[in-house]
């Protein structure tokens, strides 16, 4: 029986993911409100045996990083968390979010490379796998060189009429997103693609805004009917619900964020109990569709 499938990813950046614009608050939240969060979402996916991939900076992995940055060493440097992540009761996948949160559109092909590389060294050291990659702040570039670097899938850009509005200038990308998450409109059911070098990309589904400034105003019902939507339009049309989020987007109205990841959480186990829905981190994802489209004989096990 063909299901629907479902991938969760999880961009965990800390202060990392605003290094280039830091602020006072920043570093705060990175310090104070990061780990209860990542420890609240660990218990959610646990309670309801639902794994995820965890896109992680490189540079949480290694203190010497950490030297001569803002704040607290605790904003940059955290195995602490990583840790936790995976030795949950859900087995979940830790991918990378590249080395030190640059961006992949505007670096060489030789700056990609050593950001790759001191990644790759990161989760080498801490035994933790290397197959899947979200680019900081999708800013998509340089793809042989992520398969060069042993890397199996990554994030595209998500899908969604919103993103037309990228091409007018970045502003109006982020009010497009905005409006979009503000209105009950059904999120857009993703495919994987190959592109017959070994890498897989799955374009994103739709993301959890953050709720501070003007995304306050973004009611966690239209989110949820949102949720609700998206995941039946996948179920419905055998395709892809890829849902993500930062950490980050649970710094303000925490309590409400978490309860309406939880409320989506229980109705994707119910789903998945149903028999109508498969959950997949992006490794495995990406591992059937080479598996499927490679003779047997050239594929890892």
């Amino acid at each position: 029986m063909v299901k629907g499938q479902l991938i969760i990813s999880i961009d965990l950046e800390l202060a990392w993911g605003v290094w280039d614009h830091l602020t006072p608050e920043n570093l705060r939240f990175a310090a104070e409100d990061e780990r209860p969060i990542c420890a609240s979402l660990i218990e959610l996916f646990d309670r309801h045996q639902i794994p995820a991939t965890w896109a992680i900076v490189a540079g949480l992995l290694d203190e010497p990083s950490s030297v001569g940055r803002p704040g607290d060493k605790g904003c940059w440097y955290a195995p602490e968390v990583i840790e936790e992540i995976a030795s949950a009761r859900v087995r979940h996948e830790i991918g990378s979010h590249g080395g030190r949160h640059r961006d992949f559109d505007i670096m060489t092909a030789v700056q990609a490379r050593e950001d790759l590389e001191f990644a790759r060294e990161q989760h080498r050291a801490y035994a933790l796998p290397f197959d899947a990659f979200v680019f900081p702040h999708n800013s998509i570039g340089h793809l042989d060189v992520l398969r060069d670097a042993g890397l199996r899938a990554f994030r595209s850009r998500d899908r969604g009429w919103f993103m037309t509005a990228n091409a007018a200038g970045r502003m109006a990308g982020r009010i497009a997103n905005l409006v979009d998450k503000l209105l009950p409109i059904p999120p857009t059911p993703v495919s994987a693609h190959w592109n017959g070098e070994g890498l897989v990309g799955i374009p994103g589904s739709m993301l959890l805004l953050g709720r501070g400034g003007a995304r306050r105003f973004v009611l966690a019902t239209v989110t949820r009917a949102k949720l609700a939507m998206g995941l039946a339009r996948a179920r419905d049309s055998q395709s892809i619900f890829h849902f993500w989020f930062h950490p980050s987007n649970f710094y303000y109205r925490r309590d409400e964020q978490l309860a309406t990841l939880a409320w989506f959480l229980e109705l994707v186990a119910d789903e998945a109990s149903r028999g109508h829905l498969e959950i997949l981190t992006m490794g495995e994802c990406a591992h059937r569709l080479i598996k499927a489209a490679l003779p047997a004989t050239r594929v890892q096990q």
